[in-house]
């Protein structure tokens, strides 16, 4: 870490004379190269300071008590920085001027800042920001707040007690107490990451209290459907209406990599032709405002041509009848029991069979379906879709002819 540098500067301006010929005298605070200037209410005759010492020149009364004066200032401002010193806050030439001064510097807790940043976040929803991730800071936000009354038994503390302690305090109790996964408590450690950079950028805080703390991510084996599994889905008669639509909006799902929000969006505008001459849907993912275009497969029309006549269109002016994301996900459960399919099926698990079941093992481009699922990184990608056994097999088998 860099060593602070502070300085402390008596100087006149010689270019803002006062009627009388004096130049006033002025205080410059600096502070790792950024500076403070403070006007003292004195003036002196130009021809009388001393710019190599920085003071007033001779022994007259006069002199003497501007002198003091100065003396008197240099050693306030240094008790000033003394004290900041001692309390471990952060040291900013803005906020010596300011103690000079007497005016009392906003020193944020983390709550307050932390609430602060929800509010501007909650602002730039639907601009910058989905709803999803103004409910993930808020989730940390109560987190961290249940985590500092029980272990400092107060809901907000000053950002200078956020220290490397406190992180893997605040990650302890997030894995045991909030039950959370080891990938779902690094979310809630971003955030409040974010949070603290914030406070950094702005001269909150001195140091950096990740500085030796690492945010990692275990790789999670994501499910997904086989070719068979999906072939089960969609043969499978059944009989009650609500079951049937939500394994038809599953299978929509599952040929088009559209993620749950984004189906119950789909309206009949995001539906246009292509430059193949076919239908394609054209969509901005919720959660990113990424723009996707994805050409529709003979199973995603089926399904739409299905529901073209269904109350949902006039209604609600989308496409498909979503139920809400609860009720779908529970109504998968029963899709999974009637379909003799034991894995759990969820609504994500879809967006993972597109990727790994429907492109990538039919030879589809890693590149290409990355942006088919609307990633900004081919990396997020890379997670969602694995390249699959059947796949690698057949890849082999050439290598087999060719050196067989």
């Amino acid at each position: 870490m860099e060593r602070s540098t502070f300085s402390v500067l008596f100087y006149v301006k010689r270019s803002k004379p006062l009627k009388n010929g004096d130049v006033p005298v002025y205080l410059r605070i600096t502070v790792n190269s950024k500076g403070a200037e403070i006007s003292l209410k004195r003036s002196i005759n130009p021809k009388l300071w001393d710019t190599t010492r920085n003071k007033a020149k001779g022994n007259s009364d006069e002199a003497n008590q501007l002198n003091d004066y100065l003396n008197s200032v240099r050693g306030q401002i240094y008790d000033h920085h003394k004290q900041m010193q001692e309390s471990g806050r952060t040291i900013t030439a803005k906020m010596l001027r300011n103690a000079f001064l007497g005016l009392g510097e906003k020193q944020w807790t983390l709550k307050e800042l932390f609430t602060e940043h929800n509010k501007n976040m909650a602002m730039l929803v639907g601009k910058e920001y989905s709803p999803l991730t103004l409910q993930r800071f808020d989730a940390a936000l109560k987190h961290l707040c249940i985590f500092m009354k029980t272990n400092y038994h107060n809901e907000d503390l000053p950002l200078t007690e956020v220290n490397n302690k406190f992180i893997t305090g605040f990650e302890f109790y997030l894995k045991t107490t909030a039950s959370c996964q080891h990938n779902s408590a690094m979310k809630h450690i971003k955030a409040l990451k974010k949070v603290i950079r914030i406070a950094l950028a702005n001269d909150y805080i001195r140091k950096d209290p990740f500085y030796n703390y690492r945010i990692t991510q275990k790789q999670v084996d994501r499910g997904y459907l086989s070719e068979q599994e999906l072939r089960t889905l969609h043969t499978k008669e059944l009989s009650i209406e609500r079951i049937a639509v939500v394994r038809d909006l599953f299978l929509f799902q599952c040929y088009t990599g559209l993620a749950y929000k984004d189906l119950a969006n789909l309206q009949e505008s995001n539906i246009q032709i292509g430059i193949d001459g076919r239908r394609w849907i054209y969509t901005h993912r919720a959660k990113t405002d990424v723009p996707c275009h994805i050409p529709l497969l003979p199973m995603a029309e089926d399904i739409l041509n299905r529901y073209q006549n269904h109350p949902c269109r006039s209604i609600a002016g989308t496409l498909l009848p979503v139920p809400s994301n609860q009720k779908m996900n529970a109504y998968l459960k029963e899709v999974a029991d009637l379909c003799g399919i034991k894995k759990s099926l969820h609504t994500h698990l879809a967006r993972h069979t597109y990727a790994t079941t429907v492109t990538l093992s039919n030879g589809i481009p890693m590149e290409t379906v990355s942006k088919l699922l609307g990633h900004r990184k081919l990396q997020t990608t890379q997670v969602y879709a694995k390249v699959l056994d059947e796949k690698i097999s057949q890849e082999m088998e050439v290598l087999r002819v060719k050196f067989g």
